[in-house]
């Protein structure tokens, strides 16, 4: 008796379960169906070994969205974030078409356009070479006094970034040393400045000697 009454039990909570989900799902379909535009961010994912992401545009793309208004309503006023795989890419610039799978709505929306239907990424290869470090000073000595010389140690590190990038970059500059209100000499250590699209500096940072003296009279 006792185990008949409980599966009744749990048949009836069964039952009741399938017909408030029914029951929501056709409040759900047959509401009047309106669209909404939402912002989405693109980033990308599995960027091949021996290459680096130079480029990425647009970061932000428009997506209109269609479903009842019920739903449209708990989606987030940020933009939802969607990946794109770039690990079959070779470097160079590619066009990558947006497919409506890779956003994923609760269910009951649906994608109907994107705008812009494509981004374009470009994808440099990786090398490295010898750069010259050039100081970088704020301020000024006490009255009186004069930066007479500067000595970086090492004078060059190794850069490691875009090939496209590495070409143009003749030199690398410390952080700000501040040498405001100095009346001696004194030697620090400081970090690089790490230009884009350059992935590593060996060593990235250095000691810098500033000689300090007294103006000639």
């Amino acid at each position: 008796m006792r185990k008949w009454k409980k599966k009744h039990e749990n048949l009836l909570l069964k039952f009741l379960a399938l017909f408030f989900a029914s029951l929501l799902w056709f409040f759900v379909a047959l509401q009047e169906k309106v669209s909404q535009e939402i912002p989405i961010r693109i980033v990308y994912r599995n960027v091949p070994p021996g290459t680096v992401l130079v480029q990425s545009e647009p970061a932000l793309v428009r997506v209109k969205v269609v479903g009842p208004r019920s739903l449209l309503r708990f989606l987030p006023d940020h933009p939802l974030v969607v990946s794109l795989n770039l690990a079959h890419l070779s470097p160079g610039r590619h066009r990558i078409r947006l497919s409506n799978k890779i956003i994923h709505l609760p269910s009951g929306l649906k994608v109907q356009e994107i705008n812009p239907p494509r981004v374009e990424v470009f994808l440099d290869r990786v090398v490295e070479r010898w750069v010259r470090v050039t100081p970088e000073l704020k301020g000024r000595p006490e009255e009186g006094y004069l930066v007479t010389a500067v000595q970086i140690r090492p004078p060059s590190v190794k850069v490691r970034g875009a090939r496209q990038i590495l070409r143009r970059i003749e030199t690398i500059s410390t952080l700000p040393v501040d040498v405001s209100h100095k009346k001696e000499s004194f030697e620090t250590e400081v970090f690089l400045e790490v230009p884009d699209g350059v992935i590593d500096i060996k060593p990235n940072r250095v000691w810098i000697k500033v000689v300090v003296r007294r103006e000639s009279p």
